[in-house]
């Protein structure tokens, strides 16, 4: 008998209702959208903290506080912290839309050459997830293939972020000028 009652006294305790947390209910200071093809909403104003949430380019987030760098949003029921460089205006967001500029995640790297001078120029052919698929030299006037060739190889292994226009990838392409 002892053993039923504290069988029935563990699963009563185990029962007991986790409490649900209060949800945030502050006023929004303003709304911004998503500048970039993402942005991350983390747990804390740091890049090392953990991941809450996710938005899309062009969503709308509600923005509660700013601390520095970082903005507090809105996030399901709760709050998270996004930074600031990867959110925008409507007028930002309409205007990038309309005219989107390209933005390197990795920039090529530069190729030495002392002593060479005139310029080299480019058209890179972008995929939609901001990967340089094909180059096309277009001019060179330092009179070296080889130097062309390697600015070539650099502008292949750039990144970019992805070009969104209301609410799809896009691919397009990219003009680079190399001068010495």
């Amino acid at each position: 008998m002892k053993y039923i009652a504290a069988a029935l006294l563990l699963f009563v305790a185990c029962k007991a209702e986790t409490p649900v947390p209060a949800l945030d209910t502050r006023a929004p200071i303003e709304t911004l959208y998503v500048a970039g093809p993402q942005a991350e909403v983390r747990a804390k104003a740091q890049d090392g903290a953990p991941v809450i949430s996710t938005y899309q380019n062009g969503e709308a987030l509600a923005v509660l506080s700013k601390q520095g760098d970082w903005l507090e949003v809105r996030a399901g029921d709760g709050s998270g912290w996004v930074r600031a460089s990867d959110l925008g205006t409507a007028q930002e967001k309409t205007a990038e839309e309309a005219n989107p500029t390209p933005k390197f995640r990795v920039m090529p790297l530069p190729v030495s050459a002392p002593g060479a001078h005139g310029e080299v120029y480019f058209e890179a052919d972008v995929n939609t997830d901001g990967e340089v698929v094909n180059v096309k030299t277009l001019s060179n006037t330092t009179g070296s293939e080889g130097l062309a060739g390697q600015n070539a190889n650099a502008l292949r292994a750039a990144k970019f972020q992805p070009i969104v226009i209301k609410g799809e990838r896009k691919p397009f392409k990219y003009y680079h000028k190399v001068s010495y």
